[in-house]
């Protein structure tokens, strides 16, 4: 008897191990190698790691739909985000559409939402269909088609976005026009109550944010302590190819590089020796 229960117990260790080693671990950082089209999607990697969410070179480059997530798991206690992107080409007689959402998902919510004004995150009826948005997500969106029916403020801007709607919590213009004067940098941030977001033509991040939202607590919106981190992208009647150049990711503040911190002990010793000899010298 006491046999078979140590055989018993032996087994359901194995098996536990065996589960936690088929349970993917939770990121607090992650780069754009880290990302993964969504089968069945427009996206793509290229050869030279970039993501391509839309391919205006298609034969018919109209309403598509791209995206693609994180392989693993990120926390998202804070977040600390910085990617660039560019959009570029244009369909002869339609123009140039419709941009990319940045999104932070459930793990378990849909990949994706609608074609063209949707940007495949949202919900949206175009002439490519009917679609349902990603439930238990926040989005933010770099748009640039104007889309009256969902309260676009004009042609060029970014937004944020919650659970799959398009309609934007919050919203700010953007000159010059995304498409053909990229590459442009986008950083988002978020302290566990603000989310806040800028972008620019030049890899220096803005000292104040150009957007920000008091959306609370994200874990209780996305329904879970992690989140799938990724990118949508779509087209409509007019199209564009949309590429993401780079990412980097961090649930949290990133640190000094370990020569900087040792530089950072240096001066600061160097400093205590210098005032302890101006006290002797002052004493005597």
């Amino acid at each position: 008897m006491k046999k078979q229960l140590l055989t018993t117990l032996f087994m359901l260790g194995c098996l536990g191990i065996a589960g936690q080693a088929e349970a993917l671990p939770m990121l607090n950082s992650i780069t754009l190698n880290d990302i993964a089209p969504t089968p069945g999607s427009s996206a793509t990697k290229l050869p030279n790691g970039v993501l391509q969410l839309t391919d205006n070179n298609r034969s018919d480059p109209t309403y598509q739909i791209g995206s693609a997530y994180s392989t693993s798991p990120v926390g998202i206690t804070t977040i600390h985000a910085n990617f660039s992107f560019q959009y570029t080409g244009t369909y002869s007689g339609h123009g140039s559409a419709d941009g990319i959402v940045f999104v932070i998902k459930n793990p378990a919510s849909a990949t994706s939402g609608g074609n063209g004004g949707g940007l495949g995150y949202g919900t949206i009826t175009t002439d490519g269909g009917s679609y349902t948005g990603i439930p238990k997500s926040v989005g933010i969106e770099f748009d640039n088609w104007y889309n009256g029916e969902i309260s676009d403020p004009n042609n060029n801007h970014i937004g944020i976005d919650v659970n799959g709607s398009m309609v934007s919590q919050a919203t700010q213009n953007i000159w010059p026009e995304f498409n053909g004067h990229g590459p442009w940098y986008a950083w988002v941030d978020y302290d566990g109550s603000l989310l806040s977001v800028s972008v620019s033509q030049t890899n220096s991040k803005p000292g104040t944010a150009m957007l920000s939202y008091n959306i609370g607590n994200i874990q209780s919106i996305i329904g879970a302590p992690t989140a799938s981190i990724g990118f949508t992208g779509s087209t409509g009647w007019a199209t564009q190819t949309q590429q993401v150049l780079s990412l980097n990711y961090n649930q949290f503040a990133p640190v000094p590089e370990p020569n900087t911190v040792a530089l950072l002990g240096v001066g600061g010793a160097l400093m205590a020796v210098w005032k302890r000899k101006k006290r002797m010298e002052t004493a005597d």
